[in-house]
């Protein structure tokens, strides 16, 4: 891998297969596909649900390999490749996005490790706003610990996994998991949909996190461990199915914590250190963006600012926004900005050449389309049978189909590749 794209200062591009899998795991893979997985199987038979899930896992790494080598070339992050397949005006808007999903998942995960950590961690104190506490807590050793980048965020990552991965076989173990009982027979993959689409919204974000690795080698092997860890969650959350709601509901941490002290301390550690560990990396992922809407405040300063941002505003209008509502129009326009790339990159394998100045504004358009589409699903304006997903795959591959068969788009086609 080169550095030679001269507004990149990057203080870290020797990060090994392990580094770059262990930040991925702690931070931004291991929770969408645990609970996905979960989702999956209170739907669905155990066959039905191993099948989709090593099926999904297999399209995922297909689909992140195609993203990662993006970056290879440049060490361009996620950002960098939206100015080269939608533009520099679509950009602007992927920065704003990467802003907005940072403050959604900032929110879910806050509220939900705050809930969790409230009722597992009793402290009788009538008196004070344990929530609002704990969650303040959250948010403060997130923007600690962000405030050094990607030198900070990889040590904390190769600290908190093996923590991760103990507290997580330790409460599989203590909490008496069982395959729920369904009453569908026969296999199906009706769960296909969820895996992807939980998952897909992370993979976008891989070039900004992957354009540190020390080479491409690095990159497949971190990818390919990656996909083998998160295959072993997902197992893990299927026999969990019957004991915990997707995000650790409340409700069944009560069920089986309240009688295992052992089964609290997994949870505790599993719950803390995941959300801090995916905040950070949240903060991160964001700050490219910040640093296209704000370039003036980059550094240490755009982190702090970041974090404390991200605090003040979860404080203000955790109880006012629709968390749902937010993170699923978030996820869908990145799940989309997802599929537009592969899109966009396998045409550019085909054609052996980059993407013309009108190819680039097709393609935010079918972006922005398919994403206009699942907001207006979410809304309930449009009601449709289909998975977000599918309706934003269908409509980016109709729009772009569309006009790249356009008789003067051909024309221009052919004056860019004379040129």
């Amino acid at each position: 891998m080169t550095n030679n794209h001269p507004h990149h200062k990057l203080p870290d591009i020797h990060q090994s297969a392990w580094h770059l899998a262990a930040i991925q795991l702690t931070g931004m893979v291991s929770l969408p596909i645990l609970a996905s997985s979960v989702m999956v199987i209170q739907t669905n038979n155990f066959l039905s649900a191993s099948i989709t899930l090593i099926l999904g896992n297999i399209i995922l790494w297909l689909i992140r390999w195609g993203i990662i080598s993006m970056s290879f070339t440049g060490r361009k992050s996620t950002l960098d490749i939206a100015r080269d397949y939608v533009g520099k005006f679509g950009s602007y808007f992927i920065a704003i996005l990467l802003l907005v999903a940072t403050l959604a998942w900032f929110i879910v995960q806050t509220t939900l490790a705050s809930n969790a950590l409230t009722y597992l961690i009793p402290i009788e104190e009538p008196q004070i706003n344990r929530f609002i506490q704990t969650s303040v807590a959250l948010g403060i050793c997130s923007t600690l610990l962000c405030m050094e980048g990607i030198v900070v965020l990889r040590w904390l990552a190769i600290l908190t996994l093996p923590i991760l991965l103990v507290a997580f076989v330790g409460v599989l173990l203590v909490s008496g998991p069982a395959i729920p009982a369904v009453p569908m027979t026969g296999i199906s993959l009706s769960g296909l949909p969820l895996i992807l689409g939980t998952s897909l919204g992370v993979t976008a974000d891989l070039p900004t996190f992957f354009r540190h690795s020390a080479s491409k080698r690095n990159s497949l092997w971190a990818l390919a461990a990656i996909q083998l860890v998160s295959l072993g969650i997902g197992f893990g959350g299927l026999f969990l199915g019957s004991v915990i709601e997707p995000w650790f509901g409340i409700k069944t941490i009560e069920e089986f914590a309240a009688a295992k002290a052992l089964a609290r301390v997994f949870l505790v550690l599993l719950i803390f250190f995941s959300s801090i560990s995916a905040n950070v990396s949240n903060v991160y992922s964001a700050s490219v963006g910040w640093e296209l809407v704000a370039p003036k405040l980059a550094g240490r300063q755009e982190y702090l600012i970041l974090g404390l941002l991200l605090t003040t505003i979860f404080i203000l209008i955790t109880n006012v926004l629709s968390l749902k509502f937010l993170l699923d129009i978030s996820d869908s326009s990145l799940v989309n900005f997802c599929i537009v790339l592969i899109i966009a990159y396998l045409l550019q394998i085909f054609r052996k050449r980059h993407p013309l100045e009108r190819e680039k504004k097709i393609y935010f358009f079918a972006w922005g389309i398919a994403t206009v589409v699942n907001v207006l699903q979410y809304s309930g304006v449009i009601f449709t049978a289909m998975p977000s997903l599918v309706t934003g795959v269908i409509l980016v591959l109709l729009v772009c189909s569309l006009a790249l068969i356009s008789k003067r788009f051909k024309k221009e086609d052919q004056a860019g590749e004379g040129t």
